[in-house]
């Protein structure tokens, strides 16, 4: 079986490094379509700037001179050539529009006729890139050369207009053509532009602030999980040597202390986990105390009559005491038999009573149950001349329920150990109080002897634990930590607290209610 558990874990593990993997390697792969899309957009946005704007300065344009030489006749005009062609005249009002502050800046403008010869231009110089060919000649006698241009102006001749484009990784070009309206004339515009602009923009608005923000966010998730996992490592190593049999360490108080704010990204719940290791280490050195305290506590209590046993055996069989006196002695071997069987009996019954027998449980008046052991334990009482005070609940809630016998055992056992500690003449008190809410009733013991130390409160509630070490008191220390077991397999609590008005030590516990009856 082991096998297949550490394969398990193994797995899980590397699913786990999988998944962790996984996103992130996701992240940076939508991070990084994000930054493409990002500048696939801005180029975009080019684009549609140069065609839109390539357009709309040549439909102005040729609307601006159409409006203008319709108001002035004269001033534009044109005549037909002995060969048939058209012969512009006078080009001054289209010159003064294709070299006007508002198109100037708008790219190459030509203003041509049908068959591609340049009648005006404006004169601002362009990139090679953004002219236009044109064949050998100057001025009106230069035609234009691309075969795609001339293509636009037959196209445009036919259609009114026509356009095209193209996107080069570098650069972005957009040729427009359109007709002059009422004239055999076509108003051509060339605009070309790099994306360099474009790409200095994307890398100094977008990609610079988005990877210094990546990076910033990478460095913060590393400071962050080593901060996280600072808790874990001091846990870890807190553990590892408790596994090593040192049970003096501790997980550092700012891992385990909510209070302590030195370590601001340790969370609540390692610090919880923190604390609950410190207790956990806290418990396992008591154990490890009790074990050896355990062995001291066995091997001193049946040494002690396997000692006697061994000596009176041993004096009788050789004779050292005579026949007359081997009943008297025989007496004291069984004595010491029965405390050795007792012992067996206690130990044997602690590990046993944290579970109750369902069929056991029932009702039973709770101050019936208090006077009768008080009538019990009359002889030890009387022996002390110990005075009880009595205070019991007479309402409803005198009825409790569980498994009566073991819960006698839980005040027979409280009782005996208040007349142990209480000193001669002193007084034990004995109480009830309802708690319907709680659906539970409390009982008190409180005795006029020395009290239980603060530090030693809880501990007494352990297997084989004695406050007073030096055995002046009989017992096994066993009696406690029986009533714990019993009141634990009911649901219930016991502690110890001082005494308020004996002053020696109240001991506080809580029988269930009975269930309510359903309807």
């Amino acid at each position: 079986m082991a096998p297949k558990a550490d394969g398990g874990r193994k797995i899980s593990a590397n699913f786990a490094v999988f998944i962790i993997t996984f996103l992130v390697f996701t992240t940076l792969v939508v991070f990084a379509v994000l930054l493409f899309l990002s500048y696939e957009n801005m180029y975009n946005n080019l684009v549609v700037k140069v065609i839109n704007g390539t357009d709309t300065v040549g439909h102005n344009l040729a609307s601006d001179i159409t409006s203008l030489t319709s108001m002035q006749p004269g001033e534009f005009r044109y005549t037909m050539d002995n060969d048939g062609s058209e012969n512009f005249k006078n080009s001054r009002i289209v010159d003064r529009f294709v070299n006007s502050e508002i198109y100037r800046e708008s790219g190459s403008i030509y203003f041509v006729d049908k068959d591609g010869r340049i009648l005006s231009r404006n004169s601002r110089e362009f990139e090679a890139e953004d002219s236009l060919a044109v064949k050998e000649g100057t001025g009106r006698n230069s035609y234009l050369a691309d075969e795609d241009v001339l293509s636009l102006i037959r196209q445009a001749e036919k259609d009114g207009k026509a356009g095209s484009s193209s996107q080069k990784p570098r650069s972005v070009t957009s040729t427009y053509c359109t007709k002059v309206s009422g004239t055999p004339y076509f108003i051509l515009v060339k605009n070309y532009e790099t994306t360099m602009d474009t790409f200095t923009e994307y890398i100094n608005v977008i990609f610079v602030p988005a990877m210094i923000a990546m990076v910033i966010s990478i460095i913060l998730y590393a400071v962050f999980v080593y901060l996280s996992l600072m808790p874990i490592k001091e846990i870890s190593r807190a553990i590892a040597s408790v596994a090593e049999g040192d049970f003096s360490v501790r997980v550092s108080r700012r891992f385990s202390v909510p209070e302590d704010y030195s370590s601001f990204a340790v969370s609540s719940e390692f610090t919880e986990m923190g604390m609950t290791v410190n207790n956990m280490i806290e418990s396992l050195e008591n154990a490890e105390r009790d074990r050896e305290m355990f062995i001291s506590s066995i091997a001193h209590d049946i040494r002690t009559p396997l000692t006697s046993i061994n000596g009176f055996v041993t004096a009788m069989t050789d004779g050292t005491i005579p026949p007359e006196k081997h009943d008297h002695y025989l007496m004291l071997i069984k004595q010491q038999s029965d405390r050795i069987r007792t012992l067996v009996t206690q130990m044997t019954e602690a590990s046993s009573l944290s579970h109750v027998d369902p069929k056991m449980m029932e009702d039973f008046n709770i101050s019936d149950m208090i006077n009768d052991i008080i009538d019990n334990l009359e002889a030890q009482l009387s022996n002390k001349d110990i005075t009880i005070i009595k205070s019991l609940d007479p309402g409803p809630g005198i009825t409790a329920y569980g498994e009566a016998q073991q819960l006698c055992r839980v005040i027979i056992n409280i009782i005996t150990n208040a007349i142990k500690f209480t000193p001669q003449g002193g007084s034990i008190k004995v109480s009830t109080t309802s708690e319907p809410r709680n659906k539970r009733i409390m009982i008190q013991v409180e005795d006029s002897g020395a009290g239980v130390e603060e530090s030693k409160r809880k501990r007494i509630f352990e297997s084989f634990y004695k406050a007073d070490p030096s055995r002046k008191v009989e017992g096994f220390g066993l009696g406690l930590y029986i009533c714990k077991q019993i009141l634990a397999a009911h649901g219930q609590t016991i502690s110890c607290e001082d005494g308020t008005e004996l002053g020696g030590a109240r001991f506080v516990f809580y029988f269930p209610f009975p269930p309510e009856k359903q309807g």
